[in-house]
């Protein structure tokens, strides 16, 4: 389901906010809650989600922001990036042979690919990338000029950035920092569709979930001074039989303050944007628990009457932070947060290799040599590469356990 699809907000439609986080609230404080809540929705019809100028959401929609297939037809003029067997399947020794059954070709390509899967000193290029060489079969986005989704970063290549092409974004805005998209914009599973943009899946299946806040707000239409939080979420995200996020669902925080953040915000004709901010959230591929880091982060997002927001959280990933989350998972961790087994994180990063069409070691040298945020004070190379998320939040409560950090000010402690 894209962002444009996902059903609006109703107040009608809300969780049962006498409940937190799995633990019951006496039927007496929700009876009282679900009534104020209640009158509030009815009563307030300009900002049903605001309650003394403050406000939860939690985020129920993310994608990487790359671009559309109409936009990206001819991005990749020399194709698209290729996986081990398909790079040895290019070689005289990789063809096909007279009378080979498809059985003994496929197994053929699998010994043969494996080659490229492997330095030349032996080490396993997944989770040793700076071993080996940049990929010549690794493709990038190169024609332009293109259009992508996000949003202007920098505001022209300037102090803390490295040169780089910019983007047009779906409207006509020059200036679009998308580096992220140039360097997988070429590869199978990142093109419109393609399944490296689904790992929300996770999300709504309760392992990890973003929480926003808002305080300050004195109109949801303009307002020049705002206060935003960001915070890992400590809760399963609460869904509808039919599997879509629940409005008005209640949900804690992570308490740990490595995964929240606060950004001074403003609201101009109904667009909320924040200063620059580093964020930090969760996320888990294939049982393995790691870390999403955005330096710089900044949210650009429209805001609806009934509370759901829509746009992008952009900012600059760290290129190794980047690569151990959705690449080679290299501190990869297990729900102990012990280091997961060696051959749980190199299979799990070969096999989305071999799968999603791409080398790791292309990928690594192609995200460092599009990097253009945080230059190295030493080297002057950039280290983080611009990366735009396009998101949807619906209204929620959000509290911390001990005392209320958003949602519609009623007390809603456990007794």
């Amino acid at each position: 389901m894209s962002v444009a699809q996902l059903p609006p907000v109703d107040c009608a439609a809300r969780r049962d906010p006498g409940m937190a986080g799995g633990r019951r609230r006496s039927v007496l404080a929700g009876a009282i809650t679900l009534l104020l809540s209640a009158q509030f929705c009815l009563g307030a019809t300009d900002a049903p989600f605001l309650r003394e100028g403050r406000a939860g959401f939690v985020v129920s929609h993310i994608e990487y922001g790359l671009t559309t297939a109409e936009a990206e037809a001819g991005a990749c003029p020399s194709g698209l990036s290729l996986n081990i067997e398909e790079i040895f399947a290019l070689t005289p020794q990789g063809k096909r042979l007279p009378q080979e059954s498809d059985a003994a070709y496929a197994e053929r390509l699998k010994v043969g690919g494996r080659a490229y899967s492997l330095a030349p000193n032996g080490q396993n290029l997944c989770m040793n990338p700076e071993a080996g060489g940049p990929d010549p079969h690794f493709r990038t986005v190169q024609a332009g000029p293109l259009k992508a989704f996000g949003i202007d970063l920098d505001g022209g290549p300037g102090p803390g950035t490295c040169a780089h092409d910019e983007f047009t974004g779906m409207n006509g805005e020059p200036g679009i920092d998308n580096q992220f998209y140039r360097v997988f914009g070429c590869s199978r599973s990142y093109r419109s569709g393609g399944v490296s943009n689904s790992y929300a899946i996770e999300m709504l299946t309760g392992a990890w979930g973003i929480l926003l806040t808002l305080s300050g707000v004195d109109d949801i239409h303009n307002d020049d001074s705002v206060d935003v939080g960001f915070f890992a979420n400590a809760d399963p995200i609460q869904l509808s039989p039919g599997r879509d996020p629940l409005p008005y669902a209640t949900y804690l925080p992570d308490p740990d303050p490595g995964f929240q953040s606060t950004a001074h915000g403003r609201i101009e004709d109904g667009v909320l944007t924040t200063e620059p901010t580093d964020v930090r959230f969760h996320n888990v591929t294939n049982s393995m628990y790691t870390v999403r880091a955005l330096r710089d982060a900044r949210l650009r997002l429209t805001l609806s009457e009934n509370g759901t927001m829509e746009g992008y959280m952009s900012g600059y990933t760290p290129v190794e932070a980047l690569y151990d989350t959705s690449i080679g998972f290299r501190n990869g961790l297990t729900g102990k947060g012990e280091l997961a087994p060696l051959a749980l994180r190199a299979g799990t990063a070969n096999g989305a290799a071999y799968v999603l069409g791409y080398t790791c070691n292309g990928v690594y040298h192609g995200l460092y040599q599009y990097a253009d945020g945080h230059p190295d004070p030493e080297t002057g190379k950039c280290t983080s590469i611009s990366t735009q998320y396009r998101i949807q939040a619906i209204p929620a409560f959000v509290v911390d356990g001990r005392q209320e950090q958003s949602g519609q000010g009623e007390d809603r402690h456990d007794p």
